[in-house]
Protein backbone atom coordinates (compact mmCIF):
# COMPACT_ATOMS: atom_id res chain seq x y z
CA UNK A 1 0.00 0.00 0.00
CA UNK A 2 1.17 3.42 -0.27
CA UNK A 3 -0.45 7.06 -0.24
CA UNK A 4 0.37 10.51 -2.34
CA UNK A 5 -1.37 13.49 -3.59
CA UNK A 6 -0.58 12.50 -7.03
CA UNK A 7 -0.96 16.52 -8.64
CA UNK A 8 -0.10 16.14 -12.13
CA UNK A 9 0.61 12.24 -12.53
CA UNK A 10 4.27 12.30 -13.45
CA UNK A 11 7.01 9.62 -14.65
CA UNK A 12 8.08 9.94 -10.79
CA UNK A 13 4.70 8.77 -9.55
CA UNK A 14 4.65 6.10 -12.12
CA UNK A 15 8.06 4.80 -10.92
CA UNK A 16 7.06 4.93 -7.27
CA UNK A 17 3.70 2.86 -8.02
CA UNK A 18 5.73 -0.03 -9.90
CA UNK A 19 8.33 -0.19 -7.21
CA UNK A 20 5.60 -0.49 -4.49
CA UNK A 21 3.70 -3.23 -6.94
CA UNK A 22 7.11 -5.27 -6.68
CA UNK A 23 6.32 -5.67 -2.58
CA UNK A 24 3.18 -8.01 -2.93
CA UNK A 25 0.38 -9.15 -6.02
CA UNK A 26 -2.19 -6.27 -4.61
CA UNK A 27 -1.52 -2.59 -4.23
CA UNK A 28 -3.81 -0.44 -2.87
CA UNK A 29 -3.25 3.38 -3.28
CA UNK A 30 -4.20 6.33 -1.23
CA UNK A 31 -4.63 9.34 -2.85
CA UNK A 32 -4.83 12.83 -0.53
CA UNK A 33 -7.88 14.84 0.05
CA UNK A 34 -8.40 17.96 -1.03
CA UNK A 35 -9.34 19.34 2.49
CA UNK A 36 -6.43 17.19 4.11
CA UNK A 37 -3.75 19.02 2.31
CA UNK A 38 -5.29 21.98 3.26
CA UNK A 39 -5.19 20.68 6.58
CA UNK A 40 -1.13 19.94 6.69
CA UNK A 41 -0.44 23.03 4.64
CA UNK A 42 -0.18 21.63 1.25
CA UNK A 43 -2.24 23.89 -1.19
CA UNK A 44 -0.92 24.05 -4.30
CA UNK A 45 -2.41 21.42 -5.93
CA UNK A 46 -3.62 21.79 -9.39
CA UNK A 47 -6.12 18.91 -10.13
CA UNK A 48 -9.10 17.97 -7.77
CA UNK A 49 -9.41 15.20 -5.98
CA UNK A 50 -11.62 13.29 -8.74
CA UNK A 51 -9.67 13.95 -11.26
CA UNK A 52 -6.37 12.69 -9.32
CA UNK A 53 -8.34 9.45 -8.30
CA UNK A 54 -9.21 8.76 -11.82
CA UNK A 55 -5.83 8.79 -13.15
CA UNK A 56 -4.35 6.51 -10.52
CA UNK A 57 -7.45 4.00 -11.65
CA UNK A 58 -6.47 4.41 -15.39
CA UNK A 59 -3.24 2.54 -14.24
CA UNK A 60 -3.58 -1.37 -15.13
CA UNK A 61 -1.38 -2.69 -12.30
CA UNK A 62 -2.87 -0.34 -9.60
CA UNK A 63 -5.59 -2.96 -7.91
CA UNK A 64 -7.94 -0.57 -5.53
CA UNK A 65 -8.08 3.13 -5.01
CA UNK A 66 -9.14 4.58 -1.87
CA UNK A 67 -9.21 8.22 -0.44
CA UNK A 68 -7.09 9.45 2.71
CA UNK A 69 -9.51 12.09 4.63
CA UNK A 70 -7.73 11.78 8.29
CA UNK A 71 -4.24 12.47 9.82
CA UNK A 72 -4.81 8.59 11.69
CA UNK A 73 -6.21 7.12 8.62
CA UNK A 74 -2.81 5.21 7.39
CA UNK A 75 -2.48 3.07 10.55
CA UNK A 76 -6.19 2.38 10.46
CA UNK A 77 -5.64 1.68 6.71
CA UNK A 78 -3.06 -1.00 7.75
CA UNK A 79 -5.20 -3.23 9.94
CA UNK A 80 -8.28 -2.69 7.90
CA UNK A 81 -6.91 -3.96 4.47
CA UNK A 82 -4.17 -6.14 6.09
CA UNK A 83 -1.26 -4.63 4.67
CA UNK A 84 2.11 -6.73 4.51
CA UNK A 85 4.03 -3.49 3.09
CA UNK A 86 3.76 0.22 3.47
CA UNK A 87 5.93 1.76 0.77
CA UNK A 88 6.45 5.89 0.36
CA UNK A 89 9.33 8.08 -1.43
CA UNK A 90 12.32 8.46 0.61
CA UNK A 91 11.67 12.12 0.92
CA UNK A 92 9.65 10.85 4.14
CA UNK A 93 12.30 8.67 5.19
CA UNK A 94 11.87 7.80 9.09
CA UNK A 95 8.74 9.69 9.24
CA UNK A 96 6.21 6.74 9.15
CA UNK A 97 8.65 4.21 11.24
CA UNK A 98 5.95 4.39 13.73
CA UNK A 99 3.47 2.26 11.01
CA UNK A 100 6.13 -0.63 11.50
CA UNK A 101 3.71 -2.20 14.94
CA UNK A 102 0.99 -2.37 11.99
CA UNK A 103 3.43 -3.82 8.57
CA UNK A 104 6.85 -4.07 7.21
CA UNK A 105 7.52 -0.16 5.85
CA UNK A 106 9.43 0.73 3.07
CA UNK A 107 10.88 3.86 1.77
CA UNK A 108 11.88 4.18 -1.96
CA UNK A 109 13.88 6.24 -3.86
CA UNK A 110 12.34 9.17 -5.38
CA UNK A 111 12.82 10.06 -9.49
CA UNK A 112 15.53 13.03 -9.41
CA UNK A 113 14.50 15.71 -11.68
CA UNK A 114 10.92 16.01 -12.07
CA UNK A 115 8.26 16.76 -9.72
CA UNK A 116 4.69 18.24 -9.78
CA UNK A 117 5.91 21.71 -8.68
CA UNK A 118 8.03 21.85 -11.16
CA UNK A 119 5.53 20.58 -13.80
CA UNK A 120 2.99 23.19 -12.65
CA UNK A 121 5.23 25.79 -12.83
CA UNK A 122 5.82 23.96 -16.96
CA UNK A 123 2.60 24.06 -17.53
CA UNK A 124 0.33 27.25 -16.03
CA UNK A 125 3.78 29.44 -15.58
CA UNK A 126 4.11 31.61 -13.05
CA UNK A 127 1.03 33.42 -11.66
CA UNK A 128 2.11 37.14 -11.26
CA UNK A 129 0.06 39.11 -9.07
CA UNK A 130 -0.04 42.71 -8.54
CA UNK A 131 -1.24 44.67 -5.04
CA UNK A 132 -4.15 47.39 -4.54
CA UNK A 133 -2.99 49.75 -2.32
CA UNK A 134 -0.30 50.11 -0.05
CA UNK A 135 -1.34 49.21 3.92
CA UNK A 136 0.75 48.04 7.32
CA UNK A 137 0.97 44.54 5.85
CA UNK A 138 1.87 44.92 2.44
CA UNK A 139 5.52 43.80 3.37
CA UNK A 140 4.40 40.88 5.11
CA UNK A 141 2.07 39.83 2.29
CA UNK A 142 4.95 40.30 -0.11
CA UNK A 143 7.21 38.09 2.11
CA UNK A 144 4.75 35.63 2.72
CA UNK A 145 4.36 35.53 -1.41
CA UNK A 146 7.75 33.84 -1.23
CA UNK A 147 6.58 30.59 0.10
CA UNK A 148 3.91 30.14 -2.49
CA UNK A 149 5.32 28.29 -5.66
CA UNK A 150 4.69 29.82 -8.94
CA UNK A 151 3.26 32.88 -7.87
CA UNK A 152 5.40 36.09 -8.05
CA UNK A 153 4.35 39.60 -7.50
CA UNK A 154 5.95 42.18 -9.54
CA UNK A 155 3.99 45.50 -8.92
CA UNK A 156 1.66 47.60 -6.62
CA UNK A 157 -0.85 50.31 -6.64
CA UNK A 158 -1.15 53.22 -4.41
CA UNK A 159 -3.12 56.57 -5.46
CA UNK A 160 -0.85 57.87 -2.67
CA UNK A 161 2.14 58.72 -5.19
CA UNK A 162 4.89 59.48 -2.24
CA UNK A 163 4.24 56.61 -0.48
CA UNK A 164 4.26 54.76 -3.16
CA UNK A 165 7.58 55.91 -4.39
CA UNK A 166 8.84 55.73 -0.68
CA UNK A 167 8.10 51.72 -0.52
CA UNK A 168 9.37 51.12 -4.31
CA UNK A 169 12.57 52.54 -3.65
CA UNK A 170 12.94 50.86 -0.47
CA UNK A 171 11.71 47.26 -1.64
CA UNK A 172 13.82 44.99 -3.89
CA UNK A 173 10.85 42.61 -4.49
CA UNK A 174 8.97 45.05 -6.69
CA UNK A 175 9.60 46.00 -10.04
CA UNK A 176 6.99 48.70 -10.84
CA UNK A 177 4.52 51.37 -8.67
CA UNK A 178 1.69 52.70 -10.13
CA UNK A 179 -0.74 55.29 -9.16
CA UNK A 180 -3.14 55.06 -12.12
CA UNK A 181 -5.39 52.40 -11.73
CA UNK A 182 -6.15 51.27 -15.17
CA UNK A 183 -2.16 51.97 -15.98
CA UNK A 184 -1.66 49.11 -13.70
CA UNK A 185 -3.89 46.97 -15.21
CA UNK A 186 -2.41 47.16 -17.91
CA UNK A 187 1.00 46.17 -16.84
CA UNK A 188 2.14 42.77 -16.51
CA UNK A 189 0.13 41.01 -14.46
CA UNK A 190 -3.13 37.78 -13.82
CA UNK A 191 -3.88 38.44 -11.33
CA UNK A 192 -4.51 41.55 -8.25
CA UNK A 193 -4.29 41.61 -4.29
CA UNK A 194 -7.25 44.21 -3.44
CA UNK A 195 -7.12 45.74 -0.14
CA UNK A 196 -7.85 48.90 -0.44
CA UNK A 197 -10.31 51.29 1.51
CA UNK A 198 -14.06 50.14 2.00
CA UNK A 199 -15.64 52.49 -0.29
CA UNK A 200 -13.23 51.82 -3.20
CA UNK A 201 -13.71 48.20 -3.09
CA UNK A 202 -16.43 47.08 -5.33
CA UNK A 203 -15.26 49.72 -7.87
CA UNK A 204 -11.83 47.82 -7.94
CA UNK A 205 -12.84 44.45 -7.77
CA UNK A 206 -15.14 45.45 -10.55
CA UNK A 207 -13.08 47.29 -12.49
CA UNK A 208 -9.86 44.48 -12.53
CA UNK A 209 -12.56 41.63 -13.18
CA UNK A 210 -13.44 43.56 -16.29
CA UNK A 211 -10.26 44.01 -17.61
CA UNK A 212 -9.82 40.06 -17.08
CA UNK A 213 -7.79 39.54 -14.15
CA UNK A 214 -7.74 37.28 -11.32
CA UNK A 215 -8.90 38.72 -7.75
CA UNK A 216 -7.79 37.79 -4.20
CA UNK A 217 -10.12 40.59 -2.07
CA UNK A 218 -8.67 41.19 1.68
CA UNK A 219 -12.28 41.72 2.92
CA UNK A 220 -15.59 40.91 0.73
CA UNK A 221 -17.44 40.55 3.50
CA UNK A 222 -17.78 44.23 3.73
CA UNK A 223 -19.52 44.07 0.38
CA UNK A 224 -23.68 43.75 0.08
CA UNK A 225 -25.27 40.22 -0.99
CA UNK A 226 -26.17 42.00 -4.18
CA UNK A 227 -22.61 43.70 -5.07
CA UNK A 228 -20.89 39.88 -4.05
CA UNK A 229 -23.30 37.93 -6.43
CA UNK A 230 -22.60 40.45 -9.32
CA UNK A 231 -18.99 40.55 -8.98
CA UNK A 232 -19.15 36.44 -8.98
CA UNK A 233 -21.47 36.33 -11.76
CA UNK A 234 -18.71 38.58 -13.87
CA UNK A 235 -15.67 36.46 -12.91
CA UNK A 236 -18.02 33.22 -13.96
CA UNK A 237 -18.74 35.07 -17.59
CA UNK A 238 -15.30 35.91 -17.84
CA UNK A 239 -13.66 32.43 -16.37
CA UNK A 240 -11.90 34.36 -13.45
CA UNK A 241 -11.21 33.71 -10.57
CA UNK A 242 -12.63 35.56 -8.06
CA UNK A 243 -11.65 34.48 -4.33
CA UNK A 244 -14.59 36.30 -2.31
CA UNK A 245 -13.97 34.70 0.94
CA UNK A 246 -11.97 33.86 3.72
CA UNK A 247 -12.38 30.56 5.46
CA UNK A 248 -12.16 30.00 8.85
CA UNK A 249 -8.95 28.52 8.54
CA UNK A 250 -7.33 31.55 6.69
CA UNK A 251 -8.45 33.52 9.48
CA UNK A 252 -7.43 31.11 12.14
CA UNK A 253 -3.75 31.57 10.89
CA UNK A 254 -4.22 34.88 10.30
CA UNK A 255 -5.09 35.94 14.24
CA UNK A 256 -2.88 33.25 15.62
CA UNK A 257 -0.04 31.63 13.68
CA UNK A 258 3.17 33.61 13.79
CA UNK A 259 4.32 35.60 10.88
CA UNK A 260 1.04 36.16 8.83
CA UNK A 261 0.70 32.52 7.21
CA UNK A 262 -2.68 33.20 6.41
CA UNK A 263 -1.53 35.34 3.77
CA UNK A 264 0.49 32.09 2.46
CA UNK A 265 -2.49 30.04 2.41
CA UNK A 266 -4.65 32.63 0.78
CA UNK A 267 -2.56 32.91 -1.99
CA UNK A 268 -1.31 29.45 -2.44
CA UNK A 269 -5.19 28.76 -2.85
CA UNK A 270 -5.69 31.53 -5.02
CA UNK A 271 -2.80 30.37 -7.12
CA UNK A 272 -4.16 26.60 -7.07
CA UNK A 273 -7.73 27.66 -8.10
CA UNK A 274 -5.55 29.92 -11.18
CA UNK A 275 -4.07 26.61 -12.24
CA UNK A 276 -7.24 24.62 -12.35
CA UNK A 277 -9.28 27.11 -13.91
CA UNK A 278 -6.97 27.30 -16.56
CA UNK A 279 -7.47 23.06 -17.11
CA UNK A 280 -11.23 23.81 -17.42
CA UNK A 281 -10.51 26.80 -20.08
Amino acid sequence: MTYGTFDMLHRGHMRLLERAKDFGDYLIVGVTDEDYDRSRGKLNVAQSTEQRVEAIKAIEFVDEVIIESHRNQKSEDMVKYKVDTFAIGDDWLGMFDYLNKYTQVVYLPRTQGISSTQLRSDIFGTVKLGIANLGRNTKQFIDESKFVSNLDINQVYSQDSKAMEEFTNESNDVAHGYNNYTEFLGGDIDAVYINCQLDERYALIKKTLEHGKHVLCARPSDLSDMQRQELLDLAKNKRLVFLSELKKDYLSALNHEPNGCGFRYMMAEFTSLIQRNSVKS
